[in-house]
Parts: C-alpha cells; structure tokens; sequence
C-alpha cells in the first residue's frame, strides 16, 4: 500500500507495519518507524538529498545500483 511517506535513513518509501507497536516499516533498512519519525511528501527536497547521498554510498561500496526512484536495492 502506497504511504507517500519516506524513511529518514534511505530516503525509500514505506510500508505499513505489521508490528503493531509501529506504524511504518522500510524494508531497504529493515527498520520500524512511528509517525513522527518518518518523512512526507512536504520535505521532498530532504528526501531526495538523503537519497542522493545513500545512491553514492551504494556506488562507492561496489553495490548494484537499480535507480534512485525504484524504492529497494541488490547487493552484489
């Protein structure tokens, strides 16, 4: 289900939890999230700048790079 909110670690959208404990989940990150931790579609520009800096991290590893938009990435 789309959320239009995105994780503060990666910058990918999230999930609905099926933690009930939390709300949001990342499966990019493995994390959980609560409603204030996370982004929304208002701070797109924070968003696209973590993204930005996680693709390079991602590159810089040696890492399979699928896209900036696609929401989860592969390992070599």
């Amino acid at each position: 289900m789309k959320t239009r909110r995105f994780c503060p670690k990666c910058g990918r959208p999230v999930l609905k939890s099926q933690n009930r404990e939390y709300i949001f989940q990342c499966n990019a990150c493995d994390e959980d999230f609560c409603r204030f931790e996370v982004f929304r579609k208002t701070d797109l520009s924070q968003v696209l700048q973590i993204r930005k800096v996680e693709f390079e991290n991602i590159k810089s590893r040696g890492g399979y790079i699928q896209s900036l938009k696609k929401p989860f990435h592969i390992f070599n």
